[in-house]
């Protein structure tokens, strides 16, 4: 079996472009995410450069059979089996990555700072935004150069807003417009703009928003939508992605929590040759653009997001001002994801029991609000509750309850795949930030009321 081999580390989006690249049956990239240390495990690719779906459990199987006395050192050097991964690939990459660009006519005088968050992204970040044209990008010192125990951070996770500490008190300094942050394996990435003199994080849901409208007005403007144009999100992700996507008739689709199942229908498209995919993001602060890597990419998605913020400086906006704009147009979407933590054997019974009620006790109203339809993703089942029916739904089967409401919110419910958390996911609209703030909070209390007497009940 002939292996190419990274000369040093790489992010995980580049290992997904390697496989397409040099057409490998397989991938697999060694990190921790954007986990902290001691979840440093490995994610493994198939020959379309998407992470594994089906049979994971079977190659997890095969390798824990294994013993590792029975594995023979191979000789290294001059070994024709084992080709050195260098320049060649990564020139190919970022420029593949410029192609992406939707504009040129933007102020690239823009000051961003950004963080690697001691990872991989400090040397591909960098060099595109310095090919495409910015020189005012300034790196946290602090959190530049590869620290396998993130130790600057308590976690080196984009979506808890204390990992930006440090590039917040770098940005005041500097006045700077943008902070883009990665994780260390650089495919997820969080933005903080500054706005009115203070710095605003942005959620995943909330760039995602930004970059879907930004890609979509530019392509429209430039008469370069394709036919049947889609885009993908999670069902856990914010339903105003639909909105923005109606407004220019692009189609969206559902999948499952995981950038996988994005991926997995990203190849669909390009073997039936149905649709053409556009763009693909999750709340958790992942986003693709291009067919090229088939995994969230925080290189691409960094570049785009900073020409986006330098766009519309040029206009005298910020993204918070764009951000308002879009809710202006299509109503006003607040999320919120709580991690509730059951550990041990008790908690897993717990979990098991909460998703059981929520399951069997299917319902209609929630905070005063009429709940028509409940998705349940295990029993492979779509409820109509206003007519009584029932239809087949054909999603992987997973522990997922999706409650919708009338007007479009909606409450999920999942146990965490790798953590002894329940997730619970609110995306709520309103009229007016203050009205879906009200309903969100009406939902959220009687929802963890809810789990509380379950729990109760339980002894």
């Amino acid at each position: 079996i002939k292996v190419y081999l990274f000369d040093s580390l790489r992010p995980t989006p580049v290992l997904s472009y390697a496989v397409r690249y040099y057409k490998c049956k397989a991938g697999v990239v060694i990190t921790a995410s954007h986990n902290p240390p001691e979840y440093n495990g490995y994610k493994v690719y198939d020959r379309f450069g998407g992470q594994v779906v089906q049979d994971a459990d079977k190659i997890i199987e095969k390798i824990n059979q294994v013993k590792l006395e029975d594995i023979k050192s191979e000789e290294f050097e001059g070994n024709p089996r084992i080709q050195i991964i260098g320049d060649e690939l990564d020139t190919s990459y970022i420029n593949q990555i410029k192609s992406l660009s939707l504009r040129n006519d933007v102020d690239k005088d823009i000051r961003i700072v950004y963080t690697p968050r001691h990872g991989t992204g400090n040397k591909p970040v960098r060099r595109v935004l310095d090919e495409m044209g910015y020189k005012n990008v300034f790196v946290v010192e602090e959190q530049e150069n590869p620290d396998p125990e993130f130790s600057t951070v308590k976690s080196p996770n984009p979506e808890e807003i204390s990992s930006f500490d440090l590039a917040i008190e770098k940005a005041g300094d500097l006045n700077a417009d943008i902070i883009i942050g990665t994780d260390p394996d650089c495919d997820r990435v969080g933005a903080v703009v500054r706005h009115k003199g203070e710095y605003v994080p942005l959620n995943g849901n909330q760039t995602g928003a930004l970059l879907l409208n930004y890609l979509l007005a530019s392509l429209n403007k430039q008469g370069r939508i394709p036919e049947n144009p889609a885009i993908v999100k999670t069902v856990v992700t914010s339903e105003l992605a639909d909105c923005i996507a109606g407004k220019y008739k692009v189609t969206t689709f559902d999948t499952l929590t995981g950038f996988k199942y994005i991926a997995e229908l990203m190849q669909k498209f390009e073997d039936t040759k149905e649709y053409n995919f556009l763009f693909g993001y999750e709340e958790s602060y992942g986003y693709l653009a291009g067919t090229f890597v088939r995994d969230k990419d925080a290189v691409i998605a960094s570049m785009l997001i900073c020409e986006m913020a330098a766009y519309y400086k040029g206009q005298g906006k910020t993204l918070v001002d764009v951000l308002a704009e879009i809710y202006h147009e299509h109503g006003y979407y607040i999320e919120e994801t709580l991690s509730l933590t059951f550990s041990g054997l008790t908690g897993q019974s717990k979990m098991k029991a909460i998703m059981e009620y929520f399951r069997e006790n299917k319902l209609n109203f929630l905070a005063g609000k009429k709940i028509p339809a409940i998705i349940d993703y295990k029993l492979s089942i779509s409820c109509d509750l206003i007519n009584g029916t029932t239809e087949r739904i054909s999603y992987p089967k997973s522990d997922v309850l999706k409650f919708s409401f009338e007007d479009g919110s909606w409450l999920v419910l999942r146990p965490s795949g790798t953590e002894p958390k329940l997730k619970v996911y609110f995306s709520i609209n309103g009229k007016s930030k203050d009205e879906a703030t009200e309903n969100l909070e009406k939902i959220k209390n009687e929802v963890l009321n809810m789990i509380d007497r379950i729990q109760i009940n339980l002894g």
